[in-house]
Formats: C-alpha cells, structure tokens, sequence
C-alpha cells in the first residue's frame, strides 16, 4: 500500500470514494445466475471505446455464462485505476502500456491480466493532427514547434516523438505540453500548439477544425498494444480461476466486439453516456484477441528511448 501512495498519491480511503462517486456512470445490473454460481470481479474502466468490453461483455452475458459476477466502475484514468488495483479497492482494471511498465518500475505489483485495445495502422484511432491549413507536413517542419499530448512523458509523446525522429526532425527540438483532448482543437486554431496527438471521440468532435499529420503510433510499430487490463500479483496468486475466467471473458470480448461495431456502438453510447450518432461515426477501437510479448515489446523500447521508463524492461516482466 505504501508503494501506491508514494507512486500515485492515492489512499485506499481516496480510491474507494472514487468509485463510490464514478461507478454510478458505468454501474451494470450481474447477469442472473444460480446462487454459489458466480465469481465476483471488481473492474474498472474509464469512460471510452478503448477500455469498453468489460461493458459489451456484460452487456452480452458473455461475464454471466462464464461464471463471473462483474462489478464494474469507472474512474478517470488508468492512474487511478492502477493505483485501486494495487490497493486491493479493485481485482482488474485498464490502463495503458507505458502507465502499467512506469508502474512496475516504481516497485508496484501489479501485471497484464488480458490486452484490451491495439494499435493498428488501418483503424488508428489515436493520431498526429493539425490545424486545417496548417503547412506542416514533415516530422523536420516540426523543429521548435508545439505538440498537445494529453500526459507528459506518455505513450502518446512517446508516438509523436518516433514519428518525428523517423521523418526528418528531431524529437528533442521539439516543445510538448500537456492539455485535455477537449481543448486541442481550440488551442490548434488559436496557433496555441502546433499539432496535438488526438484520440477518439475527441478527433471526431472536432473533425471540422483539424486534420491528419500522421498515424504516428506507426512509428512504434504497425500493430500494438495500446492498454490492458492490469491486476496485483497478490490477487492473481490468491485467485487462479477468477483470473482464467476473466481472461476467457475478455478473448471472447475481443472476438464479439471487433466484428459487431454496430452492437457496441448502441451499448457504449448507453453505459457511458456518449452520442450514439457519435459513437457509430467514430473510428473504433480494435480489440487485442490475445496477448503477445511482440504486441508489448515495441512499446516498451520506445518508451525507454524517449524517457518514460527509466530503463529497459522485456514483456515478459509485465504478463501475469
């Protein structure tokens, strides 16, 4: 516990008012089953496409016909979702790659338990952007200019930061700030930054004021994993099958949701909230249908070359 509040200020006190104030958004009904039947999996998620199929799979019953009884609330970040599942407040939850490696390197227990959402070059749903009309075109258009990424030192600079270094620039001449995916496309047309690393349904929004840099994640690498869903050593020690049949869950998730964009827009838009004309417009999220060290690898050498993680780490010190 202590390493969770050095690493994410964050009290055990301070996660369970989280969730009590932010689990009502994502509160779902437990698929009915015979009493005894069910494990109970506390999970948690952040309001958005790339951590949604603990919502489709509840939705689905696919939690219910595996013997799981999901519990599941949202918080604001995968900080914060990190630090709950290291407390013990949650059993899983979502954060992205570079957050769970920082994590671990800070000496906190927590590892993959399932992949969630992958970068792939053919439906990016993270990208490059900027202002329409902008000149920009070149990774050396962007020497002393400004980037918007939503966390300094992230995965998202991490991106940005290889695309400019593999087309003509250099990243260190490069100026990042950190600013919330509602406030790029404003600060892009008031010539505030230069380009922004923009997300779903963010990029969509704003559609009308921005356009396409570059898929800069390719730079990493073209497919990925994006996030995943992180559990404690302690609770996957202690829980063998609630952990087997989670991750059983979240391959046939993966599966469902990536060919039925259609039927989870329809549940995404009802349990958090969004614009269902919205969600279905949007590129969606591409769901990782198993875990592989090569999928985790890439972005863990990035990430050690631009200065998130402090040193180098192999994929197999992340997978549970």
């Amino acid at each position: 516990m202590s390493a969770v509040r050095n690493a994410n200020a964050v009290t055990r006190a301070g996660v369970l008012r989280a969730l009590g104030a932010a689990g009502a958004a994502l509160a779902v009904p437990a698929v009915a089953r015979a009493a005894g039947k069910n494990v109970t999996v506390r999970i948690g998620t952040i309001a958005s496409d790339v951590s949604a199929e603990p919502l489709y799979a509840d939705a689905q019953g696919i939690f219910g016909r595996g013997g799981l009884d999901a519990q599941i609330s949202a918080l604001a970040n995968g900080g914060a979702i990190i630090a709950a599942v290291a407390s013990g407040a949650l059993d899983a939850g979502f954060a992205n790659l570079t957050s769970i490696a920082a994590a671990r390197q800070r000496g906190v227990p927590v590892r993959i338990l399932a992949p969630a959402t992958m970068y792939t070059d053919k439906a990016a749903v993270t990208v490059l952007v900027r202002a329409r009309g902008s000149k920009l075109r070149t990774g050396g258009d962007l020497r002393d200019k400004t980037i918007a990424v939503s966390t300094l030192k992230g995965e998202l600079q991490v991106g940005a930061s290889a695309w400019i270094d593999k087309n003509g620039g250099d990243a260190s001449r490069t100026h990042f700030i950190e600013m919330p995916f509602s406030a790029m496309a404003a600060a892009l047309a008031a010539g505030r930054v230069d380009a922004a690393m923009l997300t779903e349904p963010a990029l969509t929004i704003h559609k009308d004021a921005v356009e396409l840099l570059a898929r800069a994640y390719t730079a990493i690498a073209d497919e990925f994993l994006i996030g995943a869903f992180v559990a404690s050593e302690s609770w996957l020690r202690d829980n063998a099958d609630a952990a087997k049949r989670f991750t059983a869950a979240m391959a046939e998730t993966a599966r469902w949701a990536n060919a039925h964009h259609a039927e989870t827009a329809v549940i995404l838009a009802k349990r958090a909230s969004l614009d269902e004309a919205l969600v279905r417009s949007m590129t969606r999220a591409t769901y990782g249908e198993r875990l592989d060290a090569e999928h985790v690898q890439p972005v863990l050498d990035a990430a050690v070359k631009y200065g998130s993680l402090k040193s180098a780490m192999k994929a197999s010190e992340l997978i549970g």
